[in-house]
């Protein structure tokens, strides 16, 4: 069964071949179509209520598929080859038709499109596209740049007028009418929208320039056209974001407006305040802690105080009073040293002629140590201290201490002399005065006065004099370089201690509880151990050779001093364990001393004698056999039997008698000619001239029968 409806859809009960009964939805309805004469390719839209997309559309009895389906708008196409007919929504075997019948025409010529102008143009901006064959009517030209539509302001068969959108980028102009679309040679160049977004400052002195924030300028500051109140200004420099403009001389309030050829036009709402700048001329006074008061002097500063701003630094000052001449502020916490800013009616800001010297409010948090002698250096650590020494006043009781270093947060001074026990005061030159929480006792701290010995290696037993030593052993240490040293025995003025093993060079400290520190004048030189444990040889003539042996030795020979007797000596080897030298040619021999600098000098037990070599003049007899004595004479022999040898070739001769001039001995047995030779201890060896020559011994007899 087949129902066509052209009125208002309405519910309706259908009878059917079955006797079930079947409830029909609402129809839909067409109220009209918009237009109702067009070429193919027109679009039609087709206007009424209960549209929805399940409904297939017919065009005399021609399916068309739609372009946009709402609840009460189908939009569709003319298609090609399409006669005359009515409009038709069909939902199942259901079809509601137009009331109107749609009269196909000629298709109409396609668009052209010529130009487009400007070429470049920002969004909110009107362009003007020129061509042939527009839609008569400005709503039936269906444009767009890129893939955004664009909304047709007005125009005729040649030309469109159109308002460039938010959001479109560069791109082609296409214009589409029921002839078809065109396209634009080139792209349209689509920039930012022109806009002000911030002005600074909001107030200016004449002269003065201003910064525009925004967007859509041109870098090239001669196309940018700026007015200040409607007078025009010069630009000093132009990016695509920002510019700058100078305000004239004689310039007045008034807003900015920016204008770019192409690009629209721009107005602030906000009005830039143009009025005189303030000028500071005095700062009274240059220096202070927070909460003080200074006062400036000048001109133009009003005399609304909330209308003025005066900062130390990056903190703003409370403003006490404002006269448009005279200002009172308080400087604020967190004021910084440097030049005072002042801004008046948003002008500014100026700066002071002169820097103000910020400084904390004057405290003493901490006293090192807190007791002490007359003359002893105290530190005082706080705030708000002059770094300039003579300007900041301390106090013990009535007594003046001297000042002898100064930072804004420390102070070295001095126990004045007629000091007594009590508070320390300080005052601050501009910036007021504070005093110790705890008092400070002055005590008569321990002296030394002497070491007895000076330097020593560790071990070494040192007593130290002075005066001032608690009277009471208990209350009394003592340290060295920092080290604490056992107390051996103790007395007023004399303090007996032992280097410890791992003592090292530095000052010896006496430390009286409650009475302070004494500290020794000069160092104590901690020596590291030397033991000299062999010279050899003992004795020994000019040009020998000396071996010292032991332990602890300098091993870098420029700080190494080897003395034989009064003379010094250079080694010809060394080493921790062992030094080498050659007794010099004019030596007189003595006793042998080493000594480096940080060791411990040593020197040996017996002197080191110089000896003279031995000398051989004669033997007597020249010759002999085994056995037989022979007397060497010559001289240097010296006396001691056990410190001369005699040899004959590579044997041995027992020697009976020495004296300084001739030595006695027998030839040995298996002896052969050769050179005889004499060696002394300590002094060297002399040789016989002439090789001695061994005679064979004589036949024993035989005796008479």
């Amino acid at each position: 069964m087949r129902l066509r409806a052209s009125v208002g859809a309405v519910g309706v009960w259908l009878a059917c071949s079955q006797p079930a009964m079947v409830w029909a939805q609402t129809r839909p309805m067409i109220e009209r179509i918009v237009p109702t004469a067009g070429p193919p390719g027109t679009r039609v839209r087709i206007e009424g209520r209960g549209f929805s997309r399940g409904l297939r559309v017919l065009f005399n009895e021609r399916a068309v598929t739609p372009s946009e389906v709402l609840p009460e708008r189908i939009t569709v196409t003319v298609p090609d080859g399409a006669e005359s007919g009515r409009f038709v929504l069909a939902a199942g075997a259901d079809e509601t038709e137009s009331p109107e019948t749609f009269r196909v025409t000629e298709r109409l010529p396609p668009p052209v499109v010529r130009s487009v102008d400007p070429g470049s143009a920002a969004p909110g901006t009107e362009v003007t596209i020129r061509g042939d064959n527009f839609a008569a009517r400005p709503s039936d030209n269906a444009v767009r740049v890129g893939n955004v539509p664009v909304v047709v302001r007005a125009g005729d068969s040649g030309a469109l007028r159109v308002i460039i959108p938010d959001g479109a980028v560069s791109g082609p102009v296409f214009v589409r009418t029921a002839g078809g679309e065109a396209r634009s040679g080139g792209d349209l160049v689509v920039g930012v929208r022109l806009a002000i977004r911030e002005m600074a400052p909001v107030a200016v002195a004449p002269g003065g320039h201003v910064i525009l924030r925004g967007a859509g300028f041109s870098p090239t500051a001669a196309l940018d056209h700026v007015t200040l109140g409607g007078r025009q200004v010069r630009v000093v420099r132009a990016t695509a974001t920002e510019l700058e403009v100078e305000v004239p001389v004689d310039g007045t309030s008034g807003t900015f407006a920016v204008e770019i050829a192409g690009a629209g036009r721009y107005e602030t709402a906000q009005r830039l305040f143009v009025g005189p700048a303030p000028v500071v001329r005095v700062m009274e006074p240059t220096s202070g802690p927070p909460g003080a008061r200074v006062t400036l002097r000048g001109e133009h500063f009003g005399s609304d105080a909330s209308r003025v701003a005066v900062a130390f630094g990056a903190a703003n000052a409370a403003v006490v009073s404002a006269a448009p001449t005279v200002l009172v502020v308080t400087v604020p916490d967190g004021a910084v040293s440097g030049r005072v800013s002042v801004t008046a009616a948003g002008v500014g800001p100026v700066l002071s002629p002169t820097e103000f010297r910020a400084m904390a409010a004057v405290s003493v948090a901490r006293v090192d140590p807190r007791a002490g002698d007359l003359g002893e250096r105290i530190t005082l650590t706080g705030t708000g201290f002059s770094a300039v020494a003579a300007e900041n006043t301390v106090q013990l009781g009535s007594a003046v201490a001297r000042v002898v270093t100064a930072t804004p947060t420390e102070l070295v001074v001095e126990v004045p002399e007629g000091a007594r026990s009590g508070n320390w005061a300080v005052a601050v030159a501009g910036s007021g005065s504070a005093r110790s929480r705890e008092p400070f006792m002055v005590t008569l701290r321990p002296r030394i006065t002497a070491l007895e010995p000076e330097r020593g290696v560790p071990g070494t037993r040192v007593t130290l004099r002075g005066t001032n030593f608690p009277a009471d052993r208990s209350l009394a240490s003592v340290r060295l370089n920092g080290a604490d040293v056992p107390i051996e025995s103790y007395a007023r003025d004399a303090i007996a201690v032992t280097v410890p093993r791992d003592g090292q060079t530095g000052r010896f400290q006496v430390i009286g509880r409650l009475q302070g520190t004494g500290t020794a004048p000069m160092e104590f030189f901690v020596l590291q151990p030397v033991l000299l444990q062999a010279v050899d040889p003992a004795a020994g003539p000019l040009g020998s050779t000396v071996t010292l042996r032991g332990t602890g030795f300098e091993p870098d020979p420029a700080r190494l001093a080897v003395r034989l007797g009064p003379q010094l000596v250079r080694p010809t080897r060394n080493s921790t364990t062992e030094i080498v030298f050659t007794v010099p040619r004019n030596s007189r021999g003595g006793t042998i001393t080493v000594e480096a600098d940080g060791r411990q000098p040593v020197s040996s037990t017996q002197p080191f004698a110089i000896t003279v070599p031995p000398v051989v003049t004669a033997v007597v007899p020249p010759a002999a056999a085994p056995g037989a004595r022979v007397v060497i004479r010559g001289r240097n022999f010296g006396r001691d039997l056990a410190t001369v040898g005699v040899t004959i070739g590579t044997l041995t001769c027992p020697t009976s008698a020495v004296t300084p001039t001739t030595v006695e001995c027998q030839v040995p047995e298996g002896a052969q000619t050769g050179p005889l030779t004499v060696r002394v201890a300590n002094a060297g060896e002399a040789r016989a001239s002439a090789p001695f020559r061994v005679l064979a011994a004589p036949a024993p007899r035989t005796p008479a029968p």
